[in-house]
């Protein structure tokens, strides 16, 4: 294994870590996207380490209209802590006692399975580990975060829909890595296009669209759903004279965000049917393509109508499909 230890600057760099490099083979991980093994006695689990971790990590995903936790935790004494479970994708281990003398956060990848993260959290005592946390409560999120969204993009660039990825390329000129499943159900000359991948109780959607870029006009959460709406408006609903439009009871929110080096407008909110009950959140991603003077959008939503069935886990593979976009130079 090669070791390296990492300066605290970024999100990565919170730990110190250790990737297994062995050619030998690394059985496939077991669990559910968002899920992770706190392995922890009672007491830990009980103290307040524990309580701060299950408020950093169980803290409601925002944008959904349903609550659901960012993790699923599920606690496992060291003493179980064998067989299937050491193969878990996601797994958190919470160490106290004399035996370290500092907090220290460090993580190790594809130890027992691949993909796998173990992240390591030694400390003196469960106090001092504690305040710790709660200080770096931010980055952990987003460790464990970017963790998943990194799978889903191997997973998409593994299993591409490849004759949707190169209708989109053909039409936007733009790369593009929407995983198999997915359906153009619509196009609409050069600058729209609806793809979706129906189940019996849910459904994923994206459409992508570009308009020209108009200088005059100033990027914010009210212009963005006004273009917005005028594209969504191709999508129909389930009866005649329906379509989707966004819905004005939260109004919808925009944060800049880098993204593989490119600048974002990123708004969230719900989308509704007009003339009907349907709705759901949705992400849209919108960046200046300077090249072809235009604005290049991809709008990405979730039908989840089934409480049990929840939308966390189907949002968060969407998000993760800009993240295979890139532009020719």
């Amino acid at each position: 294994m090669l070791k390296y230890l990492l300066s605290f600057i970024a999100v990565i760099s919170l730990f110190s870590s250790c990737k297994n490099n062995s050619t030998e083979y690394v059985p496939e991980s077991s669990g559910n996207p968002y899920e992770i093994f706190i392995v922890a006695t009672k007491e830990q689990w009980n103290s307040p380490a524990g309580d701060t971790l299950r408020n950093i990590l169980q803290q409601d995903v925002q944008w959904l209209n349903q609550q659901e936790p960012m993790f699923d935790l599920k606690n496992v004494e060291p003493s179980f802590f064998t067989n299937l479970i050491t193969k878990h994708r996601n797994i958190i281990m919470i160490r106290t006692g004399a035996d370290f003398p500092k907090t220290t956060v460090g993580a190790s990848y594809d130890v027992n399975a691949a993909p796998q993260i173990i992240v390591y959290m030694d400390s003196p005592n469960t106090d001092s580990l504690a305040a710790y946390l709660h200080q770096k409560r931010n980055e952990i999120v987003e460790l464990m975060d970017m963790t998943e969204q990194s799978r889903f993009v191997a997973r998409m660039k593994s299993y591409p829909a490849k004759d949707v990825n190169e209708e989109v390329a053909k039409t936007f000129g733009i790369n593009i890595s929407i995983p198999y499943g997915y359906k153009i159900r619509n196009k609409i000359g050069d600058n729209f296009m609806w793809i979706s991948y129906e189940m019996p109780l849910s459904s994923q959607g994206l459409f992508i669209y570009s308009y020209p870029y108009d200088s005059t006009r100033t990027i914010t959460a009210e212009y963005l759903t006004e273009m917005r709406n005028a594209f969504a408006s191709n999508i129909p609903g389930p009866r005649e004279n329906t379509y989707m439009t966004t819905s004005t009871a939260y109004p919808p929110e925009v944060k800049n965000e880098i993204i593989n080096n490119r600048s974002w407008a990123v708004l969230r909110g719900f989308w509704d049917v007009y003339g009907d009950y349907m709705g759901g959140p949705f992400v849209s991603y919108s960046t200046l393509d300077k090249k072809n003077n235009r604005i290049f959008v991809i709008d990405e939503y979730v039908y989840s109508p089934k409480p049990s069935k929840g939308k966390r886990n189907y949002i968060k593979q969407l998000e993760s499909i800009v993240k295979t976009i890139s532009f020719p130079q």
